[in-house]
């Protein structure tokens, strides 16, 4: 390869890079999904209300990397998995978590964490210390961790386990100067003299969920100007609710209609001026709030994904879209096995008029082998467009390269003819020689 060509070359790289980043991570109406790492295959013998089109084990990179490519596929920017803090034995949220960031690098998306609170690592303010220093010193150092305005985003679960007090000698500990951005959860305002945004885990407790996320998005935009200071509202979007298969007590359904309960959702996110939008859920089955390809909704909810995130992206309220024919049903739920769920029994939304955070399932962490990857088809990401220079003058002949005959010559025509005549001369000579 000559050298102009290889310049050329890694000029076309450098501009077009592994995978344009996401508009988002630069702060723009970020769109945003919780993703969940601690399946195996015995969570699909559970009765939910639909498994995945194809069953996987939460460890296994070729399951991350499908899970990555659908998302991008349905236009989020980044996936922000549940965490239960840097410690490996018998967690799976850490191990899992640094090898969606190593994957999502490779593909153009982003994640970020978050801390669930309540998790059965977490048992005193200096284990949440050690977790966020971890974030900040190892996670928030890879490349395809989540930043906005060059800021790690940590998301948290149940903040509200201490108080807005605790909180702030937290922060001054691990975060002083507000490098980071937090996000809070819940329906306690106070938080935000600590946290920089919140949002509501869920708002499938109410069946108009389009009001519910106006007037939040109202109280967090007039607690920001009471306060004078900013924080960011994060919409919460979901295409349902199903948490039978919990045996919780309080279990109930929110029917998906087709698609309307999820089109309603991002509505109301549109129209309460959200900074950011993020989808309850890329992946949480236990509670059927998932967007992943399922057996009984195929890609059905990707598809609508892609079509309401890039609505909300052009600021405009969410475009209809067209429900199949034939709409897509969940599979059939058994009844709930006698064997308890491994879930902890901790509360969860009911569908009353105020809203009531829903907790996500956390299994007991069991440490799962890293599987190979299975040889089943997952998606290929869109190849990016090869920069294709125009042709341009070759390089100065001192500069070209010897092996490279077409540059030689073409760059030294009068060497090249002077040769031709001192090897014919020589040839002549020659005959001469031989007639004598």
């Amino acid at each position: 390869m000559s050298r102009k060509w290889g310049y050329w070359l890694l000029l076309g790289l450098l501009i077009i890079g592994p995978g344009a980043p996401p508009a988002g991570a630069s702060g723009e109406r970020l769109v945003l999904a919780f993703y969940y790492a601690w399946y195996d295959m015995a969570t699909w013998e559970k009765p939910l209300p639909d498994r995945p089109a194809q069953p996987y084990v939460s460890a296994d990179p070729a399951a991350i990397e499908r899970h990555v490519l659908w998302a991008r596929q349905a236009g989020i920017d980044a996936l922000v998995q549940s965490w239960y803090g840097p410690w490996t034995d018998n967690n799976q949220t850490e191990t899992n978590f640094a090898l969606l960031l190593d994957i999502a690098a490779r593909h153009g998306l982003y994640a970020a964490v978050d801390l669930e609170l309540t998790n059965p690592f977490i048992h005193s303010t200096g284990d949440v210390v050690a977790a966020l220093r971890h974030v900040r010193t190892v996670h928030a150092a890879h490349p395809a961790y989540l930043r906005v305005n060059g800021r790690p985003v940590i998301f948290f679960w149940r903040q509200d386990r201490y108080s807005v007090e605790t909180w702030q000698a937290i922060r001054q500990e691990v975060d002083p100067n507000g490098e980071t951005v937090w996000i809070a959860e819940g329906t306690n305002l106070d938080y935000l003299r600590v946290f920089d945004g919140n949002h509501l885990y869920s708002v499938a407790w109410d069946p108009a969920p389009e009001g519910v996320l106006v007037r939040w998005g109202r109280r967090v935009r007039d607690w920001s100007a009471q306060a004078g200071v900013e924080r960011f509202w994060v919409a919460t979007v979901m295409p349902g609710y199903d948490d039978r298969a919990t045996g919780r007590a309080d279990a109930f359904v929110r029917d998906r209609a087709g698609g309307e309960y999820y089109r309603r959702c991002w509505q109301g996110a549109a129209e309460s001026g959200a900074d950011w939008v993020i989808i309850t859920s890329f992946n949480e089955w236990m509670e059927g709030t998932q967007i992943e390809p399922g057996a009984g909704y195929g890609d059905f909810y990707l598809n609508l994904t892609r079509e309401l995130a890039g609505a909300y992206r052009a600021g405009r309220a969410s475009a209809s879209v067209a429900v199949p024919s034939a709409t897509p049903t969940p599979s059939p739920v058994p009844s709930p096995s006698p064997t308890p769920s491994p879930l902890p029994p901790t509360p969860t939304a009911t569908p009353t008029p105020t809203p009531s955070p829903t907790a996500t399932p956390s299994p007991t962490p069991t440490a799962s082998p890293t599987p190979t990857a299975t040889p089943t088809a997952t998606p290929t990401a869109t190849p990016s467009p090869t920069a294709t220079p125009s042709p341009t003058p070759g390089p100065p002949a001192a500069l070209a390269p010897l092996g490279d005959a077409a540059a030689f010559l073409k760059t030294n025509p009068g060497l090249v003819a002077a040769a031709l005549a001192a090897l014919l001369a020589l040839t002549q000579v020659v005959r001469n020689g031989r007639r004598k």
